[in-house]
């Protein structure tokens, strides 16, 4: 029970980080304050693209899609673990059996 709730938990959070930088770079939110969404709004009001300034897009987007990637990692790591189906336990080695030798 504990994965599922994880995996919600996670996918909420993830859900409500996109929702935020969505409604931000639509201009829905306070364009005065700092966040990864309004940095796209402004660098697409700025016309940063059409300027060639790619690199307005490439901070707020890797950090967007590093914070989606470890908390997905984050719901991975805790499906493993409470989930013992998918388990990685190690096995002890077993000794190699002697071959006997006819003469």
């Amino acid at each position: 029970m504990i994965a599922i709730v994880a995996a919600g938990l996670v996918g909420t959070v993830i859900y409500a980080i996109l929702a935020e930088v969505g409604l931000e770079f639509l201009g829905l939110g306070d364009v005065t304050t700092v966040s990864w969404g309004t940095i796209f709004y402004w660098a697409q009001n700025n016309e940063a693209l059409l300027l060639g300034a790619w690199w307005w897009f490439l901070a707020p987007g890797c950090c967007v899609a590093l914070l989606g990637a470890g908390l997905a990692f984050i719901n991975f790591g805790i499906d493993e673990l409470a989930n013992p189906r998918l388990r990685r336990e190690r096995q002890a080695k077993k000794p190699a059996k002697a071959k006997k030798v006819e003469a």
